[in-house]
C-alpha cells in the first residue's frame, strides 16, 4: 500500500510524487495526472514543469478536480483560451447515477438535505461549477495558498517535539468537539494534528484526548479552550485532568472577530525563504502575489515563492469548512460571523484558537493555570 513506484513486467512504471514541481522535474513521462488539481498551491510552476516532462514523449496530460478557486491552471483550462487544445469534459451527479454509474440515490437526497444551507458546496461537489466567495471569511484562493503540499497530518502517538498550541472546540448534540494543534516556527504556524469527535462524545473524552496529547507531544505550550455554554467548569475539569497552561474562552462577538482575524492575518502574511522580505500577499495594486516582489530566483532562474505564515495539509473536508464561514458588519463597527444552517464551522473555530494561542500565549508558560477570556 506504500509503494509510490509499481512497475510492470512489459516495461512501463507508475510514480506516485507530490504535486509540487520539484518531483516532476528531470522525469520523462508518456502520461501524466493531476488528482484534485485545483487543490495545489503551486500549480503554474507544477503545470510548467509537467509540460517539460511531456515534451520529450509528446505524452499527455490528465487532470481532474473538484472546481476551487478561479485562479487557477485548471480554470484556465476551462475557460482561458490559451489552453484551448485541452479536451474538458464535465460530469455531474446525475450522470453517475444508476444505471450509468454507482451513485446511491438515497445517499445523493440526503447530501442535498444537509448542503441545503451551503448551495455554494452543492453546486461545487455535485454540479461541478466554480461558485462565487461572497461575503465568506477565507477565500478559496487564500485557503489554496496556504495549503503546504509538504506536510501531512501526525497521528496523535506519534509525538513530536517543538512548541505546541491546541486549539479545542467544544460540541455535543449539534455541533462536533474538535481538537486542533499548531505548531509555532518563529513566526509560522503548522497544522500538525486536527480531530474531529463524533456527535454526543462526551466533554472528558475530549480532555482526555488532549491529556494523552500533552503526554506524548513536548512541549504544549497552551491549551485555548471554548467555554460558551459549558460554562467555567469545563476549565477546572481540564485543570484537575492534569492539562497545563489552559486558557478558557468565551465566545462573544469581539473575541471572535479577534480569533478570526488572527487566523486570517496568518494565511495574508508571507514571507520569502530568500532574502526574508515580509508582508502581505494582496499587493498595493490590489493583485495578489506570490513570488516575492523582491525578484528573488532560484538556481534554475525560477522566481522563489511566497511562504504564507500558516501551513495547513491538503484537507478537503477541512478546505470546505474554512470557506463556510460567513461574516457581516454590524452597526457597531464589528465583525459578526455566522455558518449557513446545516453547516459546521467546529472545525474553523478549533484552528482559530490555536492560532490565537500561538499569537497571545506566553512561551514560558509552563504551570497548570486556568483563566476566562
Amino acid at each position: 500500500m506504500l509503494k509510490t513506484v509499481i512497475r510492470f513486467r512489459n516495461g512501463p512504471a507508475i510514480q506516485v510524487e507530490s504535486p509540487v514541481p520539484e518531483t516532476i522535474r528531470g522525469h520523462t513521462a508518456k502520461v501524466v495526472y493531476l488528482m484534485e488539481a485545483n487543490f495545489i498551491r503551486d500549480d503554474l510552476d507544477l503545470y510548467t514543469a509537467v509540460l517539460f516532462s511531456l515534451n520529450t514523449t509528446n505524452g499527455y496530460l490528465i487532470a481532474e478536480s473538484t472546481p476551487w478557486n478561479r485562479d487557477s491552471v485548471f480554470y484556465g483550462m476551462f475557460h482561458d483560451a490559451a489552453f484551448d487544445q485541452f479536451s474538458t469534459h464535465r460530469v455531474v451527479y446525475t450522470e453517475a447515477l444508476p444505471p450509468n454509474g454507482p451513485l446511491s440515490p438515497e445517499i445523493v437526497e440526503m447530501i442535498e438535505a444537509q448542503l441545503a444551507g451551503d448551495p455554494a458546496r452543492w453546486k461545487r461537489e455535485m454540479l461541478c461549477e466554480w461558485t462565487e466567495d461572497t461575503d465568506t471569511w477565507l477565500t478559496t484562493s487564500l485557503i489554496t495558498l496556504a495549503q503546504d503540499n509538504a506536510i501531512d497530518y501526525v497521528d496523535l502517538d506519534t509525538g513530536l517535539r517543538g512548541d505546541f498550541y491546541v486549539g479545542a472546540d467544544f460540541g455535543k448534540k449539534r455541533d462536533y468537539s474538535v481538537v486542533a494543534v499548531t505548531e509555532a516556527r518563529d513566526a509560522h504556524k503548522i497544522l500538525r494534528h486536527l480531530h474531529r469527535f463524533p456527535l454526543e462524545t462526551p466533554y472528558g473524552a475530549v480532555i482526555g484526548y488532549m491529556k494523552r496529547l500533552q503526554d506524548r507531544w513536548s512541549v504544549i505550550r497552551a491549551v485555548y479552550a471554548d467555554k460558551t455554554g459549558v460554562s467555567d467548569y469545563i476549565v477546572e475539569d481540564m485543570v484537575r485532568g492534569g492539562l497545563l497552561n489552559v486558557t478558557g474562552v468565551n465566545f462573544t462577538d469581539t473575541s471572535k472577530e479577534a480569533m478570526a482575524t488572527a487566523l486570517k492575518e496568518n494565511m495574508r502574511r508571507a514571507d520569502c525563504p530568500g532574502c526574508g522580505w515580509s508582508g502581505y500577499i494582496e499587493g498595493v495594486d490590489g493583485e495578489w502575489r506570490t513570488t516575492c516582489p523582491e525578484g528573488c530566483h532560484r538556481g534554475d532562474d525560477r522566481p522563489v515563492g511566497l511562504r504564507p505564515l500558516l501551513h495547513i495539509p491538503y484537507d478537503p473536508e477541512l478546505f470546505a469548512e474554512l470557506n463556510v464561514e460567513r461574516f457581516e458588519l454590524s452597526k457597531s463597527g464589528k465583525i459578526l460571523f455566522n455558518h449557513p444552517e446545516g453547516t459546521h464551522d467546529d472545525s474553523f473555530w478549533a484552528l482559530a484558537l490555536s492560532v490565537y494561542a500561538a499569537e497571545m500565549a506566553p512561551p514560558s508558560a509552563s504551570k497548570p493555570i486556568g483563566k476566562i477570556i
